[in-house]
């Protein structure tokens, strides 16, 4: 085992967790870990036990809720409960994911010469007052996360558009660093592992719409309903599938109801990783038109089962998305626009597998996680290598 690559991973839950961040920060440490990286997990709860012996995982800190008594109680415990790991530990790096909570927690490595790399996912530096979104809307979150960045040695983003981001939270643009998110594409299982589609009466007539992901003002799946009248009037057989849980839930109910789309609308809740990629995979069109985003990764996993995606033209979504090529961009809070991508996709089909073949391609060559992996440890070694000129 390489020791100077002795990382420590930080994150504010379990371990692993299904979800957004939590799928990359599980794929990164298992891919470091093939890489000859010597991996340490620090979490709230370890969750399975599938995760391969060559990971440690240390279920030690206390769970942190910000609106919560117990916020700043629990977060100076876990000063002290991770200084105290460090102390015996002694890691080359800790990577703390995302800036905040995991990042102010991280920093007592800065006491013991540890460098700390931030890894921003969206919420701990991104803000958008009208749709509630961003932790930062509290004002002690505000200040511990300018602290947090000021004191890391790295900031890294998920994506471009989150620079400006990173600046206004606090980082210095010298620390800043852009490592696209990634997916594991060996894991992605067969078709047909489970019963989802049957069970809301899909069938392989049927053309299908997907929105994948929390139902969050922020995603603005409104715009999705609103557009699907003009949708339905041009293809008959096109049915929506909303797969998530999450507070716009009652108001998109009530206005599929007010839009007489019940016949052409499925909410599915919460669904299982299997299910997921069965309606990935079922899917003729992947939809996401949010208003902010860090990155999208469920952008990426439509994109590696070889689905042509439509998004909003802003945020990540240029850079992940080639417009005309790997899907279409439309206009925020164009429910026309969106219904006219839809109908150009839907009427064809060579255009929807080609564009489909190519963000497969596109996928393997830029958002594996092999590749994200390897970007990561070379921001490793650029600190080892700096700690080291400084003993020097």
């Amino acid at each position: 085992m390489n020791k100077e690559k002795r990382i420590c991973i930080i994150v504010p839950n379990g371990f692993p967790v299904k979800g957004g961040f939590e799928n990359l920060v599980q794929d990164l440490a298992l891919t470091l870990a093939n890489k000859n990286c010597d991996i340490s997990v620090v979490c709230t709860e370890f969750k399975e036990e599938d995760v391969p012996d060559d990971i440690r995982i240390y279920p030690i800190l206390k769970f942190i809720k910000i609106r919560y008594i117990g916020f700043l109680i629990n977060m100076s415990l876990n000063l002290v409960i991770f200084y105290t790991f460090l102390r015996k530990e002694k890691p080359y790096i800790v990577h703390a994911h995302p800036s905040f909570p995991s990042g102010f927690i991280a920093l007592p490595a800065k006491l013991l010469d540890i460098p700390v790399i931030c890894t921003s996912h969206g919420d701990d530096i991104q803000i958008n007052r009208e749709v509630g979104y961003g932790s930062r809307q509290n004002r002690i979150v505000t200040k511990l996360v300018n602290i947090t960045l000021k004191q890391s040695s790295l900031h890294t983003v998920v994506s471009g558009s989150m620079i400006n981001d990173a600046i206004e939270a606090g980082s210095h643009p010298s620390k800043i660093r852009v490592i696209y998110n990634g997916i594991n594409l060996d894991k992605i299982p067969s078709f047909g592992e489970t019963d989802i589609l049957p069970r809301y009466g899909i069938t392989k007539d049927d053309f299908i719409v997907l929105y994948l992901g929390r139902l969050h003002p922020k995603k603005c799946p409104d715009d999705l309903v609103k557009a699907f009248p003009k949708v339905v009037e041009k293809v008959l057989n096109a049915r929506l599938v909303f797969a998530g849980k999450g507070e716009e839930e009652t108001k998109l109910k009530r206005l599929v109801f007010d839009l007489n789309l019940n016949d052409n609308v499925i909410f599915a809740g919460f669904v299982s990783d299997d299910e997921k990629w069965d309606l990935l995979k079922s899917c003729d069109v992947f939809v996401l038109p949010s208003v902010v985003e860090a990155f999208g990764i469920t952008v990426i996993e439509a994109m590696a089962c070889g689905k042509p995606v439509i998004a909003t033209n802003l945020g990540p979504f240029p850079e992940v998305i080639k417009n005309g090529e790997t899907g279409l961009l439309v206009s925020l809070h164009s429910p026309d626009e969106l219904a006219d991508a839809i109908i150009e996709l839907a009427f064809d089909e060579d255009k929807r597998v080609k564009m489909g073949e190519m963000a497969r391609k596109d996928v393997e060559e830029s958002f594996d996680i092999n590749k994200i992996a390897d970007d990561y440890l070379e921001l490793y070694e650029e600190l080892i290598n700096r700690k080291k000129k400084v003993r020097l």
